[in-house]
Formats: structure tokens, C-alpha cells, sequence
């Protein structure tokens, strides 16, 4: 397969991962990214265990844990820090690999390393003709160029999803999900000595605090916002506000902030579609799989999608690749989407005293979801195609 002509769009996390990946194989691309440089939005990531593998697969685990902060356990709580549950990082099968955080730009930096004379910038995909055995590309160049196959790892608002799948005209696709779900992400400077991964739930709203280094701390908040009623707003005298009944490591954290513009308030979607690829065009990464953050899937995903598209195209022909990729890929992303979509949906019927209840009780039998959620995946090896 190392003749085949490949385009990855999309030099973010996963673009980058895919084209190591495909590299490692001995397999030839061309990554381009519509921006003029580099460019790596958000704030802090948190990688459990099965993201920690891939980067070892990737050869960068050494360089990852060099710059990453590794945490032992984590911690469901109220509001007013009253402990739900809490469980160790340290027990089997969760101790297959360290379970860390760091901030965004520094991942990148890691993946992006030596890759920037390979990275096509200030180009993108116009329009496809995705056709049984090559893709027609159309770039903003007015250049047009053949391709054997078309990796789409351009995010969750993927525009080669659009072209491929949703303007196609061959079947209708649905639209990505609203969660109704209001978000901000912020790092706030403070000793993290003591600290360990805690998630405080409120009504119908919700405060993470994950340590990413020895003095930072990435902060995630949520509230159930249908209306939109606070993405306008400025982010942290609405913080303030809308957190103001919860516990002091979570108001302090707010008083922290220094502007409000280091605060990035965002919406939760989802992928509702599990079409993986198209003739000559496939999805990776949030293009593929894009949904909220409670199982902290979105890295350790994407780059298992990333080894295993590489491992698959070196062995076998294209459209044999492709679909072994989605056979292997489809119950397993399937799930995170749903439970992840499950575990958003169960937060919020906390606006309600039987609804939060019934949350309460359900994470103090079971533990905290997403751990509960890390187990399940950590069962099967995703790479082995025996």
C-alpha cells in the first residue's frame, strides 16, 4: 500500500496522529490545514488509559509523560463537596497504562513535532467528487488533485463530512446533536499538591476540577442551557453567579480568572450518524465520533482510529481497509457516543429533587461514570485485527 495517494484534512490532533501513523507504515500523504500555521484552540486535555497506549503505539509516550501531569484517582461529589464516590486509577484494568493531563497546546506541540515541513498550510478541501475508486479534490487553490483515499480529521464541525455525507445527495444524514448544554474551560494557577480529579454536580450544572501540572488546574464547568441563554454573556461574572452555591475550591477557582477572555465557552454536540466512510472517503476523530467529554474519549479514541486505519491500509487493499476499519470501529464508537450522550442527559435530571435523587444513588452504587465507562473500554484491545 505504500504507493497509494493519501489526503488527510486536517492538522490538528488527530490529523497529526493519523499521519505519523500512516508514516510508520510506510505509507505516503499529504496533510493540509486551513490555517496559516499551526493553530491548537482549548485548554487543558485528560487522557485515561487507552489514550496513554496510543501514544505508545505512536512512539511518543516518553515524550508525553515527560510533559504530562499524572493523576491516581478520581472523585464524584455535590455541589457543596460532599463525596459520592471516588476510585482509584491504580487498580486493574485501569492501571494498563498512567492516567494524564496537560494542557492542549502542549499535546500538539508533541504531535506537531517535526511535522511542519510535511503540513500543507492555508489549504483546504472546496468541493469532492467522491467517486468507487478515487476522489476528485478541489482545493482553495483552484488547484484540483486525484486521491486513492480521503482521511477527513477535520473536527467535529468536519467539513469533509459535509461534502462527503450530508451534501452528497445520496441519503439524508442527520445533523450533529444539541445537547443543550452550555460550557467553559479555563486553567487557573494553583498548587495541585492535594489535589486529585474531582467532579462536582449541582442541579443541573456541574464544575470539573482536573489538575494538568504541579500549579495548574483545568477547569470545566456545564449548565443545561436550551435557550442559549448564556453564551453571550460574559463568562465569568456569569460563573460567579450561576456557581455561587457550590464549595469553595470551585468559587475560588472562579475568582481566579483573569480575563474573560481566557475563558472559551463552547456548546455540546453530538454525532448522530455512525457512517464511517464513503467509497474513497473516511472519517477520523471528532469527524467520525464527536461528543461530549464525559468519558474524556475524544484524544484516546481518535488516535486508536488513527494506528488502526494505518495498520489496516499496509496489509490490505483499500476498499478491503476500509471495511475491516468499520467493522472494527462501529460498536465501539457507538458506545461512546450513546453513554457518553447518556451520562449528559442523567446530569441534567438533576434540575429536578427525584432526579437527582436517583443520580446520587446511582454513582454512589456504581462510582463515577466515567470510570465506570473506562473499564468497559479497557476490556478489548482495539488494535488487534486477528
Amino acid at each position: 500500500m505504500t504507493q497509494e495517494n493519501i489526503l488527510i484534512v486536517g492538522a490538528g490532533l488527530i490529523g497529526l496522529a493519523t499521519a505519523r501513523a500512516l508514516s510508520a507504515q510506510g505509507i505516503n500523504f499529504k496533510l493540509i490545514e486551513k490555517n496559516d500555521a499551526w493553530k491548537s484552540d482549548g485548554a487543558g486535555v485528560c487522557l485515561p488509559a487507552n489514550a496513554v497506549s496510543g501514544f505508545e503505539h505512536l512512539d511518543l509516550k516518553k515524550e508525553l509523560l515527560a510533559q504530562a501531569h499524572q493523576v491516581s484517582s478520581v472523585e464524584y461529589a455535590k455541589a457543596n463537596g460532599t463525596s459520592l464516590a471516588k476510585s482509584s486509577l491504580y487498580e486493574e484494568p485501569l492501571n494498563y497504562q498512567p492516567f494524564v493531563a496537560l494542557r492542549r497546546s502542549q499535546l500538539h506541540s508533541i504531535l506537531a513535532q517535526d511535522m511542519e515541513s510535511k503540513t500543507l498550510f492555508n489549504k483546504s478541501v472546496e468541493a469532492i467528487n467522491n467517486k468507487e475508486d478515487a476522489v476528485d479534490v478541489l482545493f482553495n487553490t483552484g488547484e484540483t488533485e486525484t486521491f486513492d483515499l480521503v482521511i477527513g480529521a477535520d473536527g467535529i464541525h468536519s467539513k469533509t463530512r459535509s461534502l462527503a455525507f450530508e451534501n452528497s445527495g445520496e441519503s439524508e444524514f442527520p445533523p450533529l446533536k444539541d445537547m443543550n448544554v452550555t460550557t467553559w474551560r479555563f486553567t487557573i494557577q494553583h498548587d495541585t499538591s492535594d489535589l486529585q480529579p474531582i467532579y462536582h454536580l449541582g442541579d443541573d450544572s456541574a464544575f470539573m476540577l482536573y489538575p494538568i501540572s504541579r500549579n495548574e488546574v483545568y477547569c470545566y464547568a456545564q449548565i443545561v442551557d436550551a435557550n442559549e441563554s448564556y453564551m453571550q454573556s460574559p463568562a465569568k461574572e456569569i460563573l460567579t453567579t450561576l456557581f455561587a452555591r457550590y464549595c469553595k475550591d470551585v468559587t475560588s477557582m472562579i475568582d481566579s480568572i483573569q480575563s474573560d477572555e481566557s475563558v472559551i465557552i463552547g456548546r455540546l454536540v453530538s454525532v448522530q450518524s455512525r457512517e464511517i466512510y464513503r467509497k474513497r472517503i473516511v472519517l477520523v476523530g471528532d469527524a467520525l465520533h464527536g461528543c461530549p467529554p464525559t468519558l474524556q474519549q475524544g484524544i484516546g479514541l481518535g488516535v486508536e482510529d488513527a494506528l488502526l486505519l494505518a495498520k489496516l491500509l499496509s496489509t490490505h487493499h483499500i476498499d478491503d481497509a476500509l471495511e475491516m476499519f468499520k467493522e472494527k470501529r462501529l460498536e465501539r464508537i457507538s458506545w461512546v457516543i450513546d453513554e457518553s450522550n447518556r451520562i449528559i442527559q442523567l446530569a441534567a435530571k438533576g434540575k429536578h429533587w427525584l432526579g437527582r435523587v436517583v443520580r446520587n444513588h446511582m454513582i454512589r452504587k456504581n462510582g463515577p461514570a466515567n470510570v465506570v465507562g473506562w473499564k468497559k473500554l479497557l476490556q478489548e484491545d482495539p488494535l488487534n485485527i486477528s
